[in-house]
């Protein structure tokens, strides 16, 4: 059989020459095994694969004969998937949130069929869809705004009653069938959209929507919000104006003629008073009824429409928009949620930033040709909300000032640093594109990082100035030849000791979209790269006992969920460290591919030399 990628490439390649192309035998791909090693490769990571399912098994054991038991169903078409295991996690507002898990099986059989339903629709899906995408992002969504939607007057927030959970299966089977001409895998995906959940040991049958948690999940949602895009495309072609005419503005004009003659008597004075009062007003009429522009991003159900108009228009795009929904897609636009914000007074919230229109006109710079112009003109400006730095605060800043945290004083020195380290790193990059990200979260590093130094000072019964006595290391100031302390641990490491400090990077805006998981959690490529992890299951070799067999379904790999969890659980213990975490810690990672016995042995903690024999006496017979 053909490798996956090149499978995929193919795919892809037909879905971009012809977008309207029609696929059919796609179903046959499920019998692939190099499908499932590449899905395999792309989700065995994940620490939420450790989490049990309804079966109670987890990723940990994953071989080839899993697969081929899988293939098996599927040739068959007896696999049916698993009704996923409801939880719940905390929202922000204090509600909770339903999450399904499923079994491993069918989180790999959703990431193969993701694969192929990736490579099919990519092409041609829209640029105005930014989520759960390749080389998409949150980043790459507020980008667009900033560039696109300069000018703009009136924004509607846009807000989908429970989009997730309301999906009609119906619609969304009919939508794929357009490009899909395959009933098998359809039928399949059809199994899985109608798995159920169990909760409280009771099997609950699910009528519509997606399973939230569910790996093929976000691609479906894209699909079917596909049309919405494409129903945007046409709104937005229509009301926008082909080609601006500059009309000019009445107000500003007078004051030109004024300064024209001002100059002309000598009156250099009052021409220049002119002149700044010309540049705090708009040099073309705002309210040009004739020049109309309409923007529309969206990343997963959140969307948002940025208009250069009226508002009576807004108000008519708005109606547009839930007609559309529930006509076509039996969705509920919230009219008490999806507000229409006058963008010259109010700030917008999308993706956790606030968007506001610049209205300061009175700077001036120099172009590349030596040419003046006004540094803001109603450019679109992203920032960090206040309530955002607030919220993230409270639990370091009690009455105004710094605070140690409790619930850190027991953690060892290290680790406290890598755990403030991550919290002010990821904020930082979260927010790295906002104008005011240097203010907003150089407000939160300094109470952060005096929160980390009272840590450390309740955690040892000393004075601050003893933690940064102990602790400080020196580092260049930015602004001239000096330096400062700044608190860092040194730990060892195979290559010699090495030293970590808290973070102490310039909180510059960047212009450009983060290109990492805090993006928007993560960001790859259509073809995602195979990892190593295949080339160790593949050896046909033990990477315990050392022992090679051509039979690949004789390995298995043994998985934790978190490396670090292991070696300190022993440490505590103080006892003899079994040869597989030494194996692990060697290899620094969460796998470790071993043979059956070995696999065996470490499950119930039997001593993995006294099996060596074993396994030798096995190959001689």
């Amino acid at each position: 059989m053909q490798e996956a990628e090149v499978v995929l490439s193919m795919l892809g390649r037909k879905s971009t020459e012809n977008s309207e192309f029609v696929f059919d035998r796609l179903y046959r791909n499920l019998f692939n095994s190099d499908f499932y090693q590449l899905a395999y490769s792309n989700i065995y990571a994940r620490e939420g694969n450790m989490t049990q399912g309804i079966d109670e098994s987890t990723i940990d054991g994953f071989n080839k004969a899993r697969v081929e038991k899988l293939i098996a169903l599927l040739r068959q078409e007896t696999y049916y998937p698993k009704p996923v295991r409801r939880t719940y996690i905390p929202k922000k507002n204090g509600d909770q949130r339903p999450l399904g898990i499923p079994s491993f099986e069918d989180k790999l059989v959703q990431e193969v069929i993701r694969l192929l339903l990736q490579a099919i629709y990519e092409p041609v899906f829209q640029d105005t869809s930014h989520g759960f995408r390749p080389n998409r992002s949150c980043h790459t969504a507020l980008t667009q705004i900033k560039t696109t939607c300069k000018g703009t007057n009136w924004a509607i927030e846009g807000d989908i009653k429970g989009f997730f959970d309301n999906i009609n299966h119906k619609i969304l089977l009919t939508l794929l069938s357009r490009k899909i001409s395959d009933g098998r895998l359809l039928n399949l995906i059809e199994r899985f959209l109608k798995a159920g959940y169990m909760e409280f040991r009771q099997v609950h049958n699910t009528l519509a929507g997606t399973p939230q948690g569910g790996i093929v999940s976000p691609i479906l949602a894209n699909i079917y919000l596909h049309e919405l895009d494409l129903c945007m495309k046409k709104i937005c072609e229509q009301h926008t104006t082909a080609k601006r005419i500059r009309k000019k503005y009445q107000p500003y004009q007078e004051l030109n003629m004024q300064r024209y003659y001002a100059r002309k008597n000598g009156d250099y004075v009052h021409a220049q008073a002119l002149l700044r009062q010309m540049r705090t007003m708009p040099s073309i009429d705002p309210l040009d009824r004739e020049y109309i522009r309409v923007n529309y991003t969206r990343y997963a159900d959140d969307f948002v429409v940025m208009i250069n108009g009226s508002k009576s228009l807004a108000e008519q795009i708005r109606k547009e928009i839930g007609a559309f929904l529930q006509q076509e897609l039996q969705l509920e636009l919230s009219m008490e949620k999806t507000l229409i914000t006058n963008v010259s007074d109010q700030k917008v919230r999308f993706l956790g930033y606030e968007i506001a229109k610049s209205l300061e006109n009175t700077a001036i710079t120099t172009d590349t040709r030596g040419r003046k112009k006004r540094t803001a003109n109603g450019t679109i400006q992203l920032l960090v909300p206040g309530d955002v730095v607030r919220e993230k605060l409270k639990p370091f800043v009690a009455n105004g000032k710094a605070v140690h945290h409790n619930a850190r004083i027991n953690v060892p020195a290290l680790d406290l640093l890598q755990q403030y380290n991550a919290e002010i790193r990821g904020l930082y990059e979260y927010y790295s594109l906002a104008t005011d990200v240097s203010t907003k979260i150089g407000k939160f590093r300094y109470y952060h990082y005096y929160s980390l130094l009272k840590t450390v000072a309740r955690k040892e019964k000393c004075s601050i100035k003893k933690v940064v006595d102990k602790y400080g290391v020196s580092v260049k100031v930015k602004q001239g030849t000096g330096t400062r302390k700044i608190f860092g641990v040194i730990y060892e490491t195979k290559e010699g000791p090495k030293t970590m400090t808290y973070f102490n990077e310039p909180l510059k805006k960047k212009d450009k979209p983060h290109e990492g998981r805090n993006a928007n959690g993560i960001i790859e490529t259509v073809i995602p790269q195979r990892h190593q992890i295949l080339d160790r299951m593949n050896a046909g070799k033990c990477e315990l006992c050392a022992h090679e067999s051509a039979d690949l379904t004789e390995f298995e790999v043994h998985h934790v969920r978190k490396l670090k969890d292991i070696k300190q659980k022993y440490a505590k213990r103080g006892s003899h460290v079994p040869n597989w975490v030494l194996a692990m810690s060697s290899l620094n990672r969460k796998t470790l591919v071993v043979c059956k016995p070995c696999h065996d042995a470490i499950h119930s903690g039997t001593n993995v030399h006294s099996i060596k024999n074993a396994v030798k006496g096995k190959n001689e017979n």
